[in-house]
């Protein structure tokens, strides 16, 4: 079985398609927030036309290890990919500046690099053969180099990212009180299909075989499909995490609460069993609460030792254990949804980190004693 220039042109026709779609979604203008999902949806179709363009032109020129117009493309890739999905767990990433340093490995290579062919001969790679014979040309040494810059970038946006992500769930648990679920983690796993594209690129660069470069174009697409797919979906979520991401400021009426009000504030949400309000946020109940949102959160911070998530987290379990006990037979989704979660999985996830036990072994453990 052999690849031909078919895959090549089924993942052109792919790319441009995906692209066009990505820059034509429209979206609602209900919240000048969705400005930063806006501008992630502008990086990422202008990578995918961008990458679309160049096949129509490498379909064209001979295969060589190393490929400059590989290098130009795939930095460009890479830079448009990683701000995209940097840009939706923080709004301030993309601007002019961060951009333009984003983009300076690769317009140092290439200075480098078309500095050096003025002076040395030029050294087509059509093997490894040629490759390992010529690395002494310092022109294939830079084009070595370029590849470990390449392959440093990637590292680079592998990094912050999931600093930043990092950063963005453990803020999320001060302001959600379901646990972050995969709707929410949309971004994590298009990013992570970024990444193996990434890599997925070194390989093409790396094979001369027409099958293997087939089947790596192959996977390539099929990546792209899903980051695609996954970013078309994010706005169904966004609005739900918007508080986080657009840091929008506290504007919840205060009726002058201090930290010493908190056993009187905490009285009343299990008395009144406030924390079992389906996908209950901390503005919701500061509203109820008639106290601002990050009074509210500094209270539960100093006082419980906990955010908000763990803090609601803890009062629902100790609600499902008490109707287990109450309704032994009730489903565990009825029971998660009669506590508040939105989604059986986040609550039988918690269920299990406060507990110990899954809520199918706890309600084993009721039964036997």
């Amino acid at each position: 079985m052999e690849f031909t220039l078919q895959s090549y042109e089924i993942l052109i026709i792919g790319l441009m398609v995906m692209g066009l779609f990505l820059a034509i979604i429209p979206v609602k203008p209900v919240d000048t927030r969705l400005r930063g999902y806006r501008i992630s949806l502008i990086l990422m179709a202008l990578s995918f036309i961008f990458l679309g363009t160049y096949c129509v032109f490498k379909a064209r020129l001979p295969r060589e290890l190393l490929f400059i117009p590989f290098f130009v493309s795939s930095h460009i890739q890479v830079c448009l990919l990683g701000l995209a999905h940097l840009n939706l767990l923080n709004l301030n990433i993309v601007h002019r500046k961060q951009i333009l340093l984003n983009f300076c490995p690769m317009l140092v290579c290439a200075a480098v690099y078309l500095a050096v062919q003025l002076f040395c001969p030029f050294v087509r790679l059509t093997s490894w053969e040629t490759f390992f014979h010529s690395l002494s040309n310092p022109g294939v040494a830079v084009r070595v180099i370029w590849l470990f810059v390449y392959i440093g970038q990637i590292v680079y946006y592998a990094v912050v990212f999931f600093r930043q992500e990092k950063i963005y769930s453990q803020e999320l648990g001060n302001f959600l009180s379901d646990a972050p679920d995969s709707r929410y983690r949309l971004a994590l796993y298009s990013f992570i299909g970024a990444l193996v594209a990434g890599f997925d690129s070194v390989c093409i660069c790396l094979t001369l075989d027409k099958f293997w470069g087939g089947l790596f174009n192959l996977i390539m697409l099929a990546i792209y499909a899903v980051m695609c797919a996954l970013f078309v979906q994010y706005p169904s979520i966004f609005f739900k995490i918007s508080s986080i991401v657009a840091a929008a400021p506290d504007k919840t009426p205060s009726v002058g609460r201090t930290e010493d009000s908190w056993p009187m504030l905490k009285e009343r949400i299990c008395k009144e069993k406030l924390f079992i309000t389906e996908s209950l946020t901390l503005e919701q109940l500061a509203c109820t609460l008639h106290i601002s949102k990050d009074s509210l959160s500094k209270m539960i911070n100093t006082k419980e030792g906990v955010n908000f998530n763990t803090f609601i987290g803890g009062l629902r379990i100790a609600e499902a254990q008490s109707r287990m006990q109450e309704h032994p037979e009730m489903s565990f989704s009825d029971l998660a949804a009669s506590v508040g979660y939105s989604e059986q999985s986040n609550f039988s996830r918690q269920f299990k980190a406060i507990t110990g036990f899954t809520p199918g072994e706890y309600r084993k453990r009721i039964r036997m004693g």
